[in-house]
């Protein structure tokens, strides 16, 4: 039996067949386009969204071959989240994706934190409430609901649902509208105290002011939810009596598509963004480092996910538009690099540089840092540029300030839940660079495992967790079928060094802040 497993991420739909020891028989992908504007305006065409998925599972399937198609029987999808689909009760989008990028609830969910008399002893009161129920203060999903409620109150009356990405793409496959307690965890409105009754909360809903009635109902993780739609099943080319299952947002997906998921063991995800996940038998709630605790895909544990903020999207601009000339092209100049040499090329160039990018350093916040301090004043900087600063010295820093994010993170995440964690697994499009796994290991200070095929954790992942719905393997069966690359221990001549830069990164987090945020405002 094989999965067709979705990943939709940001910038691109993934889908992959994958087999029951975890093999990947084929895969496609299709790029997604965000609109941006001004007034923190970033969306998606959901049907465009739709459309991608199903170009790029046309691609998986004829890579796969007919024999593997046919013996597809359960499709899974996960996706990125904080993002928000206003759909019919036929699941089909009335709207566009409001994505997690865009900001225009915000001052929605300001308020709801802010307390009646705007001291700050009535917010931490809301705030430590809505932390002890849910886990997470209320953010952007839910923003962008009460943005759609009273500001598109037209587009507001069609909606049957509001859906996260991974249960939009549920709805399109067999028209139901579901959310488990993982997938509906960005909209901070569930009741997370009891792991295996995880409900809308009437008291976090009255709190928001949110239409309830625009909710999907609530499912248990691992759920068939039914067989695919006939129509949807011809265009996919899979057999008619695939079922479809309750999904996972991306990091849980990647957390079980490496394995990494008893209590000392953790993923660095580098995609899009960064992201630090683990799994936990308690929860632990710490919502102001934005180390969020949530139901996991498994039904018994709690699974910890820390995003840092944009990881490998910052080094995908830094190659495309500052350091072009390094990717040009066998055709000529392209401006961006090839996807099959990328990292090769990469590595070529930082060869020669040594750790420490000899006193270069780079902050990587782009977008502003997400954990373990949330600040969206921050932006990005290289410190120490000298005359004999090359632009194969700002590839390492870069590569080394993402990877500092990640150490600051990790350790964060150690001191909130008690434990140690001594090695580190690399997954996501980062990790195809064997020189990004050797400076994530140095300036981590922890043995790094590297993926093989780490680009699809996350199809592997949600492949995975269809197999485990329908009962077909076990949890422990996991780790078997999860291969590794290879293993990166640190070179312990650069702990000091390293050590001590970490140091440096917070103490400029802390006091370029107001800095930033007077150079935004000129």
């Amino acid at each position: 039996m094989n999965a067709l497993a979705i990943d939709l991420g940001t910038t691109a739909a993934k889908v992959s067949v994958i087999s029951e020891t975890g093999a990947i028989l084929g895969s496609g992908i299709a790029g997604v386009t965000t609109d941006f504007a001004s007034g923190g305006h970033a969306e998606q065409d959901a049907e465009a969204v739709w459309q991608a998925v199903l170009n790029a599972a046309r691609q998986a399937a004829h890579e796969a071959g007919s024999r593997s198609v046919a013996q597809v029987k359960v499709v899974c999808a996960t996706s990125q989240w904080s993002s928000i689909v206003p759909v019919n009760a036929n699941g089909q989008p009335v709207g566009p994706m409001m994505t997690w990028m865009d900001h225009r609830g915000g001052t929605y969910v300001k308020a709801l934190t802010t307390g009646a008399s705007g001291r700050e002893v009535d917010a931490h009161a809301i705030r430590s409430h809505w932390a002890d129920v849910h886990g997470l203060y209320p953010s952007t999903s839910l923003g962008h609901i009460l943005f759609l409620q009273h500001e598109r109150t037209k587009l507001h009356d069609g909606v049957a649902a509001y859906l996260e990405p991974m249960d939009y793409l549920n709805a399109r496959l067999c028209g139901i509208l579901a959310a488990t307690g993982c997938t509906a965890m960005p909209l901070a409105l569930t009741d997370n105290r009891t792991l295996d009754h995880v409900r809308w909360s009437a008291d976090l809903i009255a709190r928001s002011g949110i239409d309830a009635s625009k909710l999907p109902k609530i499912v248990a993780s691992l759920t068939v939810l039914g067989p695919l739609l006939a129509g949807v099943a011809t265009e996919l080319g899979v057999p008619k009596d695939a079922v479809v299952v309750a999904g996972a947002n991306d990091s849980v997906a990647a957390a079980l598509g490496t394995a990494a998921l008893s209590p000392g063991q953790a993923t660095v995800v580098m995609g899009t963004t960064g992201v630090l996940t683990a799994h936990h038998p308690s929860r632990v709630v710490d919502a102001s480092k934005f180390i969020v605790t949530m139901p996991s895909a498994l039904r018994d544990r709690y699974y910890v996910m820390a995003e840092a903020g944009l990881g490998g999207k910052v080094l995908e601009v830094f190659l495309q538009e500052m350091l072009s000339e390094l990717v040009q092209g066998a055709d000529g100049f392209t401006g961006k690099p090839h996807p099959d040499d990328a990292f090769h090329r990469l590595s070529a160039a930082v060869a020669h540089v040594p750790a420490g990018s000899d006193g270069l350093m780079f902050l990587p916040w782009l977008l502003g840092s997400a954990a373990p301090r949330v600040d969206g004043r921050q932006r990005g900087a290289f410190l120490g540029l000298s005359l004999h600063t090359t632009r194969a010295h700002m590839l390492r820093a870069v590569l080394e300030g993402i990877a500092m994010q990640m150490r600051w993170l990790t350790d964060e995440v150690e001191e909130t839940l008690g434990i140690t964690v001594p090695m580190v697994r690399f997954a996501g499009g980062g990790a195809q660079s064997d020189v990004w796994a050797q400076t994530m290991a140095d300036v981590l200070g922890r043995c790094v495992e590297q993926l093989s095929e780490p680009r699809h954790a996350n199809t592997r992942g949600a492949g995975l967790l269809g197999f485990l719905s329908l009962g077909l393997i076990g949890v422990n069966d996991l780790a078997s079928i999860v291969p590794i690359r290879r293993y990166y221990e640190p070179v312990s001549a650069h702990a000091a060094l390293f050590d001590d830069r970490v140091q440096i990164y917070r103490d400029l987090h802390e006091r370029l802040g107001p800095t930033f945020a007077r150079l935004s405002s000129q």
